[in-house]
C-alpha cells in the first residue's frame, strides 16, 4: 500500500472468500497489526468493494483509535483499484 504521504506499507493476503471477503494485513506500528476485512459486492454487475478495519497487538487499543481513521482515508483507492479489476475479470 502507496500512501498520498510517499510512504509504502507491505500488505499480505490473510483469508479470502472468492467473490465474497478478503483480508488484507500490515504492521505500520511495532507490536501492532492491521487487519483491513474488505467485503465484495457485486450489486447490478458494478463491484463494490467496504471494509472494516481492526488493530490487533499489545498497542492495538490505543493506537486503533489514533491511527485507524488515518488509515482508513488511504485505503479508498487501493479499494477503487481493486474493484475496477474485479469488474475486468
Amino acid at each position: 500500500m502507496n500512501t498520498k504521504a510517499g510512504q509504502h506499507h507491505k500488505m499480505t493476503l490473510a483469508e479470502v472468500q472468492p467473490g465474497r471477503f478478503f483480508a488484507l494485513e500490515t504492521s505500520v506500528v511495532p507490536l501492532t497489526r492491521f487487519r483491513f476485512n474488505c467485503r465484495v459486492e457485486n450489486p447490478g454487475g458494478k463491484t463494490k468493494i467496504s471494509q472494516m478495519v481492526e488493530v490487533k497487538g499489545p498497542l492495538g487499543p490505543v493506537l486503533g483509535g489514533i491511527l485507524g481513521p488515518q488509515v482508513s482515508k488511504e485505503f479508498g483507492t487501493l479499494l477503487a483499484n481493486l474493484a475496477t479489476k474485479a469488474e475486468a475479470g
